[in-house]
C-alpha cells in the first residue's frame, strides 16, 4: 500500500470541511475545486459538496508520479462502488493508467507489465511483487491506454478476474488491439480460474 502512495480513508464532514477551508485560504474557489472533481454541484442546485467524501481515496499519478486525479472505493454498501474523478485538463481517464508511475520503475527493473482491472488488484500484485502492475480507470481497455502500455514493454499480459465480465473484457481488449497489431507488438492473457480475481488469487 505505501508503494502505491498514500491511501487516504473516508473523512467525516467536519474534517472534509476543515480541509476545504485549508484549500480555500490557498486561493482555490469552489469553481475550481468542482472542475477538478474535489466538489460536486447538486443538479437542483445548492451548496457544492465533497466529490469524494466517505469513500477510500487513491491517487492517481501520470508517468512522473504527480497526482492528476482520485478514485474513490464506498465505505458502505453505496453505489456505485468505485467512482474516479471526472476529466479535466490535467486527467483523460482514457488515456491514464492506475500505478502507472510505480509500473514504469518496474518494468525498467525487469518486471513483467500486467494489466489487472482494479486498484485493489494492482495493490495485491505490487504488494507481491508483480511491480509491472496496472489498471484502466474503470473502462474498458481504450486504444490510447494500449499505445501508452507498448512505450513500456511490447508485449503486457492482460489477467484479469476469471468470471464472466472479465472474460468478456477481455475479448473486448483482444478485439480492440486487433488493428493496432504491428511487428513485435502485442497483448497476451492470463486466465485466471473461475470467479477469481489477481486479488484472492494472491491471498490463497
Amino acid at each position: 500500500v505505501v508503494m502505491m502512495g498514500p491511501i487516504i480513508p473516508g473523512l467525516n464532514d467536519h474534517e472534509i470541511e476543515k480541509i476545504l477551508e485549508e484549500v480555500k485560504a490557498q486561493g482555490f474557489d469552489d469553481a475550481m475545486l468542482v472542475e477538478a472533481s474535489l466538489l460536486f454541484t447538486p443538479e437542483g442546485g445548492g451548496e457544492p459538496y465533497a466529490f469524494f467524501r466517505d469513500r477510500v481515496m487513491f491517487p492517481v499519478c501520470d508517468r512522473r508520479g504527480r497526482v492528476i486525479a482520485f478514485g474513490g472505493r464506498v465505505m458502505g454498501d453505496a453505489k456505485p462502488k468505485y467512482i474516479n474523478s471526472r476529466d479535466t485538463p490535467l486527467f483523460d481517464k482514457g488515456r491514464s493508467l492506475y500505478a502507472l508511475d510505480k509500473a514504469a520503475e518496474g518494468v525498467r527493473g525487469g518486471a513483467e507489465l500486467i494489466v489487472a482491472e482494479g486498484y485493489m488488484d494492482v495493490i495485491a500484485l505490487h504488494a507481491a511483487g508483480f511491480t509491472g502492475a496496472v489498471a484502466p480507470l474503470g473502462t474498458a481497455l481504450t486504444e490510447a491506454q494500449i499505445e501508452l502500455l507498448w512505450r513500456l514493454a511490447p508485449e503486457p499480459m492482460l489477467c484479469l478476474d476469471g468470471d464472466e465480465a472479465g472474460q468478456r473484457a477481455a475479448m473486448r481488449a483482444a478485439e480492440r488491439v486487433m488493428p493496432l497489431l504491428k511487428p513485435g507488438h502485442s497483448l497476451r492473457f492470463a486466465t485466471l480460474p473461475a470467479g477469481d480475481d489477481p486479488d484472492d488469487l494472491i491471498k490463497r
